[in-house]
C-alpha cells in the first residue's frame, strides 16, 4: 500500500512569482540569530524567539546585511504582541546609523519547522507591516531540529517572500519560498574569524546545585578549621588552576594559524581521495599498457582528464628543490640580507654627513658674507681711530655746543 503524501501547509502559495528576488544573505545575520538563540536557550527564556533584518532593497534585488532582537511579549489569548513603539525606534535608530548605503527592513525571523510557516509567523509579518506602514516583509525560519543533521554545508533555515492573496475578498497573508545567496565582505570576514578564534577561549562554566551549594559551605568551614595557611595555600591553587585555561593572543594566533593549516590538510587530502577514487573506476589507459584492448567508456569526461593531467605536469614546480647545495663560499640569504643592511646604514651615514657639510658652508658663507658688508660699509676714519674725518665730526660737535 503506497504511502500517502503529507498535507501540504495552507499559508504557502502555489502561485508562481511573476518576478523572482534575488536576494543575498550576510554572515553577520547568521552569527546574529545563532547568538540569540544560544543565549535565548541556555538562559531557558519562555518569550518567543523574534527579530527584525534590516538591508537594502533595489527593486526586486534585497540584501540582508543586519539582525536584532524584537522586545515581545503573549497577549492573554496566547498570541504574540510586539511593542509597537520599541520597534519604531530600533528601527529608526539602524536608519540613522546606516545612511549610506540607506537601510530599511526587508525581513523578520523567527523559529519555526521545516514544514513552512504557521499561524503566529503570519500574525506577526502583518503585525510589523501595520507598524511600519510599509509593504509585507519577508520572513526567514530557523530550524532548531535541523542543526545536529546538516549535511553537505545546508544552512537551517529557509527564506519566504510574503505575498497577498485575496480570499474570499479579504486579503489573506501567504509565503512562497525564496532562494537566496550568501555574500561576504571584508568587515564581515574579520566578525567571522574573531567568532572562531575566540571559540578557543569558551569555558563551560556548570551549574552549582542546591545540594552542592550546602556541601561547600561545609567543605568551607572545614577549610577554615585547618589553618589559614593551608587555606591560602588552596585558594592560590585554585586560582592558578583557573587563570592556566586562559590563552595569550600570540597563542590564540599560532592555534588560529594552525588549525587554518591542517583545515587545509584536509581538504586537500579529500580531493586527492576523491580523484583515485575516480581514477580507478575508469579502465587501463593505452598510453601506459600497450596490451590494453578495452575502449574507454562512453560517459568519460576527457575535460577532467586533461585538467587532471595538466595538475601532475606542474607538481615538480611546486616540489622544493633538493639537488642544489651551496658552498660555503657562497653567500646565503641571511647574509646577503646582512650585508644590505649595513650598505642602507652606511648611505644613511653618508647622507648624514653631506647634509651636515652643505649646512656648514652656508653658514659659513653667510658669516663671511655679513662679515665682509660690515668692512665695505665702515668709513676710514673710523677704522683709523682719527683723520679728516675726525676732525669735521669735532668741529661738529663744537659748533652744536656753542649754540
Amino acid at each position: 500500500m503506497a504511502e500517502q503524501a503529507p498535507p501540504s501547509n495552507p499559508l504557502i502559495t502555489n502561485k508562481a512569482s511573476e518576478a523572482a528576488l534575488n536576494v543575498q544573505l550576510h554572515p553577520l545575520v547568521l552569527l546574529t540569530i545563532t547568538d540569540y538563540v544560544t543565549r535565548h536557550i541556555s538562559r531557558q527564556q519562555k518569550t518567543p524567539i523574534v527579530g527584525a533584518i534590516v538591508g537594502q532593497q533595489n527593486g526586486r534585488n534585497f540584501t540582508l546585511e543586519h539582525a536584532y532582537e524584537c522586545k515581545t511579549s503573549l497577549q492573554g489569548d496566547g498570541r504574540l504582541a510586539i511593542d509597537a513603539e520599541w520597534f519604531a525606534d530600533r528601527l529608526e535608530q539602524y536608519k540613522d546609523v546606516h545612511k549610506a548605503p540607506a537601510l530599511d527592513l526587508v525581513a523578520m525571523f523567527m523559529l519555526g519547522g521545516v514544514e513552512g510557516p504557521a499561524a503566529e509567523h503570519a500574525q506577526l509579518v502583518k503585525r510589523v507591516q501595520e507598524v511600519t506602514a510599509s509593504d509585507p516583509a519577508m520572513l526567514l525560519l530557523f530550524h532548531a531540529e535541523m542543526v545536529d543533521q546538516l549535511q553537505g554545508g545546508k544552512l537551517p533555515i529557509t527564506l519566504y517572500e510574503s505575498v497577498q492573496e485575496q480570499d474570499g475578498g479579504e486579503a489573506e497573508t501567504k509565503f512562497r519560498e525564496l532562494s537566496f545567496e550568501v555574500e561576504t565582505g571584508e568587515a564581515e570576514m574579520i566578525g567571522v574569524d574573531f567568532v572562531a578564534t575566540g571559540a578557543g577561549n569558551a569555558m563551560a562554566v556548570q551549574k552549582v546545585e542546591a545540594g552542592g551549594a550546602g556541601e561547600g559551605s561545609s567543605k568551607e568551614k572545614e577549610k577554615k578549621t585547618k589553618g589559614k595557611g593551608k587555606a591560602k595555600d588552596g585558594e592560590d591553587a585554585e586560582t592558578n588552576g583557573a587563570t592556566s585555561h586562559i590563552l595569550s593572543a600570540e597563542d590564540e594566533e599560532l592555534i588560529a594559524a594552525l588549525t587554518a593549516k591542517v583545515n587545509a590538510i584536509k581538504m586537500l587530502n579529500q580531493r586527492i581521495n576523491l580523484i583515485r577514487s575516480y581514477l580507478k573506476t575508469l579502465p587501463d589507459s593505452y598510453l601506459t599498457e600497450s596490451t590494453s584492448t578495452e575502449a574507454p567508456p562512453e560517459q568519460t569526461n576527457h575535460t577532467l582528464l586533461r585538467s587532471i593531467n595538466a595538475m601532475l605536469s606542474r607538481l615538480p614546480l611546486l616540489a622544493p628543490s633538493t639537488t642544489y647545495t651551496p658552498t660555503p663560499q657562497e653567500p646565503t640569504a641571511a647574509s646577503k640580507e646582512k650585508q644590505d643592511v649595513h650598505l642602507t646604514s652606511l648611505l644613511a651615514s653618508l647622507t648624514r654627513s653631506i647634509s651636515e657639510a652643505q649646512s656648514m658652508g652656508a653658514k659659513f658663507h653667510v658669516v663671511s658674507r655679513e662679515k665682509q658688508n660690515k668692512e665695505r660699509n665702515t668709513p676710514f676714519g673710523a677704522r683709523g681711530g682719527g683723520g679728516r674725518y675726525g676732525g669735521d665730526e669735532s668741529i661738529l660737535a663744537g659748533e652744536s655746543g656753542g649754540f
